[in-house]
C-alpha cells in the first residue's frame, strides 16, 4: 500500500474513534480532551473534527467551545433502524407495553458477551432508567441477558463461565453452576427475571422474541423499582411480555404451532 493510501486509512480510522467516543453521559469533548484519550496530536483532532464539522457529523458548541455530535449522525441512525425490522416492528408494541404496565420497556440483542437496546420506551409513570438507544449492557445479571444466553449454544455459555461473572451486587450469580441451572430454569419457564442483580433496588421481567425460523433473536424486558414489582405483579408482566413477544415474533414471520 502507498503512504498516500496508508495516510487515508489512518485519518478515516481516527475520525471513526473520534465519532465512537463520545458517550451518553459524555456528550461534549474538547480538542485537547479527545487528543488525550485518543493518544493523537491536537493538530490532527483539530483537522478532524473541521472536516466532520463541514459533513454535519459534530457540532461546536458555541458556550463550551466543545464538539458534540450533529445532527448528520440522527439521519444516518434513523435510516439504519428504519431498515431493521426487528426495530420497525416491535416499537408499536413495546409502546402498547410500557403505556398498559406502567413500566419502561426495552428490546435488546446479544452482541458478543454484552446486550444492546435497540428500543426503548417509557410510560408516564414509569421511573427513569439509565439507559438508551445502543446503551451496552451486562448480560449475565440482567433479564434479557440472561434470557438471551439461555437461548445460546452451550459452548458460548460455557466460553463466558470460563471468563468469570463479575459481580455487581450481592444478588449477582457468580458460582457457575447456579448460573446454569438459572438458565435451566429460564428455559422451562419462558422468561427471565432479575432482581437486584444488576442494580439494588431494581427488578426486571424479559421473554423472548423469535425470528421466522422459531430462533430466539431478541429479548423484549420491562424494568423498574423493585417494591413495585411484587410476586404478583411479576407474573402479570411476564405474561403480558410472553404475549407481546409473540406479536413482534408474527411480524417477523413466526407462528406457533
Amino acid at each position: 500500500m502507498i503512504p498516500e493510501q496508508e495516510n487515508l486509512l489512518s485519518s478515516v480510522k481516527n475520525a471513526i474513534r473520534i465519532l465512537r467516543s463520545f458517550k451518553m453521559d459524555q456528550p461534549q469533548k474538547g480538542v485537547r480532551e479527545l487528543a488525550a484519550e485518543l493518544g493523537l496530536g491536537k493538530s490532527s483532532v483539530q483537522r478532524i473534527l473541521v472536516t466532520l464539522a463541514s459533513e454535519g457529523l459534530v457540532h461546536k458548541n458555541i458556550e463550551t467551545n466543545k464538539y458534540e455530535l450533529g445532527l448528520s449522525v440522527v439521519e444516518l441512525s434513523s435510516i439504519v433502524l428504519g431498515n431493521i425490522d426487528l426495530h420497525t416492528e416491535s416499537l408499536p408494541i413495546l409502546k402498547k407495553l410500557a403505556f398498559n404496565c406502567g413500566e419502561t420497556a426495552h428490546l435488546a440483542i446479544l452482541e458478543d458477551s454484552q446486550i444492546v437496546y435497540l428500543g426503548k420506551v417509557e410510560s408516564e409513570g414509569s421511573s427513569q432508567v439509565k439507559s438508551h438507544l445502543g446503551f451496552h449492557n451486562y448480560a449475565h445479571c440482567t433479564s434479557s441477558g440472561k434470557l438471551l444466553l439461555a437461548h445460546s449454544d452451550n459452548y458460548f455459555v460455557e466460553l463466558i463461565l470460563q471468563n468469570g461473572l463479575d459481580s455487581l451486587t450481592p444478588h449477582t450469580i457468580t458460582n457457575p453452576d447456579i448460573f446454569r441451572k438459572e438458565l435451566k430454569t429460564i428455559l422451562n419457564q419462558g422468561y427471565s427475571v432479575s432482581v437486584g442483580e444488576y442494580n439494588l433496588g431494581v427488578t426486571s421481567v424479559s421473554a423472548p422474541v423469535r425470528d421466522y425460523s422459531g430462533k430466539v433473536i431478541a429479548a423484549i424486558n420491562l424494568v423498574g423499582p423493585s417494591p413495585r414489582f411484587s410476586k404478583q405483579r411479576i407474573h402479570y408482566f411476564a405474561s403480558e411480555l410472553i404475549r407481546s413477544g409473540d406479536l413482534i415474533s408474527e411480524r417477523l414471520g413466526y407462528w406457533k404451532r
